[in-house]
């Protein structure tokens, strides 16, 4: 290999134009890859942290109730049943061996029970329908980042407080401090003249998550205020769940539901349009990348086919100082994998600088950039590796043409 590894560099470096222009090809396309690699994974990461930042990754709450007959008809067909939505709603009641279980569980990063219920939020004559949330104080912060989403006031959710959203405290007209009435909706079941419960709160915090469902219809107040508002003394609504990695949020799902007994579903489960867009991306990525994978092929191979050309008489002298076919098919393969390496090694770092200064240019005042590029999502070992591959195996069918040159018509012509 040391004979062929000469002559190939000797070929490379007494055509200086045709192998710059050669790695030049091969850079300009790994820059492509690598950038579109860097702007679709970016978008991919930065699509997945706006869904996922304010939304559990696993959420665990009790099966739906199957209506229940009270009489059978002779046919097989019940007469009477309750029917859904008419019975009194399944509650956790033993949430906090759940939590053990989920503690425990491998991938589990936080679990939080919630009580959640609907109520009119009232200021004087302005009433609002709004669904509640009931935390603990201490994980407040776990699901949704309240905390850094807060524009007044602070996430106090002490007995008695309430924080709300931003487009909610300008339809009350409500800020920092003010008083308000939190009654909860009336129940099935609940007889006529009796009165749904009520408690006056005080706003401690108004925040925006930049989600207008939930800035304009959530309220948060604490876990026990919670209880004694929709009456579930001995249990919670649902348990919400992050996990350390998003896209292992279907296992852990599965996993949890198996050992609770209870309907665990996933964030995917709930963004099944988020999957395909994905999908969609990844699909769109890979054509574009196979596309300046196959400009560097071919760029290589005509090159070479020239060079074959040019080097007829150059290939017939060494076959006939016994120089073998094996010999020739290397030495016009290892400039191809020459070109690829010096052209990949060249467009790495081209791509890197070029995703890394468009991203500084992008950067907006809050210090997130405006165009989603990722530099170090570029994938530039496997853009390196792919583009020596490709120049490698472009550069097999001008060496097999080189091979097949007859000595004695080479020199002649």
């Amino acid at each position: 290999m040391v004979f062929e590894t000469k002559i190939a560099i000797r070929y490379l470096v007494s055509a200086r134009l045709q192998s710059g222009l050669l790695v030049f090809g091969v850079s300009v396309g790994v820059v492509v890859f690598t950038f579109i690699a860097a702007l679709m994974n970016g978008l991919s990461m930065r699509l997945t942290d706006d869904i996922t930042g304010n939304v559990a990754h696993v959420t665990l709450e009790p099966e739906l109730r199957v209506p229940r007959a009270f009489m059978a008809s002779p046919k097989g067909r019940p007469l009477f049943a309750i029917q859904p939505g008419h019975d009194v709603k399944s509650v956790i009641r033993t949430y906090r061996s759940v939590l053990e279980v989920a503690a425990r569980m491998q991938g589990v990063r936080v679990a939080v029970p919630e009580v959640f219920g609907n109520a009119t939020l009232a200021r004087g004559e302005k009433n609002v329908a709004v669904a509640v949330t009931g935390v603990e104080a201490k994980n407040a912060d776990e699901i949704a980042p309240l905390g850094q989403s807060m524009v007044r006031g602070r996430l106090d959710l002490g007995v008695g407080n309430v924080v709300v959203g931003s487009r909610l405290a300008a339809e009350l007209g409500v800020d920092v401090g003010d008083r308000v009435n939190l009654r909860a909706a009336q129940t099935v079941g609940t007889r006529a003249g009796d009165g749904a419960a009520e408690a006056v709160m005080v706003v401690r915090g108004i925040f925006t998550l930049g989600v207008q469902a939930i800035d304009e219809r959530v309220v948060y107040i604490d876990l026990t205020s919670a209880k004694k508002l929709f009456d579930v003394a001995n249990g919670v609504s649902i348990i919400e769940l992050k996990v350390a990695d998003v896209w292992q949020a279907p296992l852990v799902a599965e996993r949890l539901g198996r050992a609770t007994k209870l309907k665990s579903s996933s964030w995917l489960d709930r963004n099944a349009r988020l999957q395909e867009g994905l999908r969609a991306q990844a699909s769109t990525s890979n054509m574009i990348k196979a596309f300046s994978l196959l400009t560097i092929a071919i760029g290589v191979a005509s090159a070479l086919f020239l060079s074959v050309s040019r080097r007829r008489a150059d290939i017939g002298i060494l076959r006939s100082f016994g120089i073998g076919r094996g010999a020739i098919v290397r030495t016009f393969v290892l400039q191809g994998l020459l070109i690829g390496t010096v052209g990949a090694l060249v467009g790495v770092a081209l791509g890197f600088g070029f995703a890394h200064l468009l991203r500084i240019v992008s950067m907006k005042a809050n210090g997130t950039p405006s165009i989603p590029i990722d530099p170090a999502q570029g994938e530039y070992l496997r853009a390196i590796l792919l583009a020596m591959g490709a120049s490698a195996f472009a550069a097999v069918l001008p060496a097999w043409s080189a091979s097949r040159i007859d000595p004695l018509e080479a020199i002649q012509s």
